[in-house]
């Protein structure tokens, strides 16, 4: 039991950083409707990597982040809205995963991949978790100022002469790469909630883009534990025990709000 609930904080605690750092590039950009859609590919990704016997991780990542890579490239064409790429391509993913998973008979436990199930979660796991996570540090480490100012600005970024294209898609691979990891801790219908509302908090409490990031992973690291906690003590599933407490933290920063 001891080491079931050391595997399951520290799964859960590398997925909350990511998620609390590329949340606020969802907010920020204004990209809910992106992520939803790669939330929903993911289930593409977790038949697929089934079916082919790759695994879960390598199912869930090449299908996230070639979604990824082809919404980026349709939304810089500029022939169809951004709302009609990301609706087509998600009703596509989430289709077609449903089918391959149908396909492999009563072997498929839908409950544990719509709401995860992070208490099955193996050291495995954990080590690819912590792996995505010091890869998005990295990148952003190395390309901070050129990420923000393409987030906040792609236009003067543009005239600025940085390849716009390439940091919005790298942003997009990123976010990619957390739904990725996210499945067995929320689930794919929960996953989103992961990347909008512990920024939303982080937010209230913020002058400052840094201090937003350290603030939403902060949140997002308090709402696993005690979702876990809870989880445990009660029998209930652990992504939505999260998404609650999060909502109940949210709930509470907006007593803390200061409307200039």
């Amino acid at each position: 039991m001891e080491d079931l609930i050391y595997r399951v904080i520290l799964a859960g605690v590398g997925v909350a950083i990511i998620a609390g750092i590329l949340g606020c590039f969802v907010i920020w950009k204004r990209m809910s409707y992106f992520s939803e859609s790669i939330s929903h590919s993911a289930l593409l990704g977790v038949a697929l990597g089934v079916a082919s016997g790759f695994g879960l991780q390598s199912g869930l990542l090449i299908t996230a982040v070639i979604f990824a890579v082809i919404i980026a490239y349709m939304q810089n064409q500029d022939y169809f809205s951004n709302d009609a790429i990301l609706g087509i391509f998600s009703h596509i993913a989430l289709s077609l995963g449903v089918i391959v998973l149908s396909l492999q008979g009563d072997r498929t436990d839908y409950f544990s991949l719509l709401f995860g199930d992070i208490l099955s979660v193996n050291q495995g796991d954990i080590v690819w978790i912590y792996a995505i996570l010091i890869s998005i540090v990295s990148i952003m480490i190395i390309f901070w100022d050129k990420l923000l100012f393409v987030t906040l600005n792609a236009c003067l970024a543009k005239a600025e002469g940085i390849q716009t294209f390439i940091f919005q898609t790298l942003i997009m691979i990123m976010i990619a790469m957390t739904v990725s990891v996210s499945v067995q801790i929320v689930g794919v219908l929960l996953i989103t909630s992961m990347l909008l509302i512990p920024p939303a908090i982080g937010r209230v409490f913020s002058d400052a883009p840094l201090k937003m990031m350290i603030f939403s992973a902060f949140f997002a690291i308090l709402a696993v534990i005690i979702g876990v906690i809870i989880s445990l003590n009660y029998d209930i599933a652990t992504g939505p025990a999260i998404v609650v407490v999060l909502g109940v933290l949210f709930i509470f920063s907006q007593l803390f709000r200061q409307d200039n």
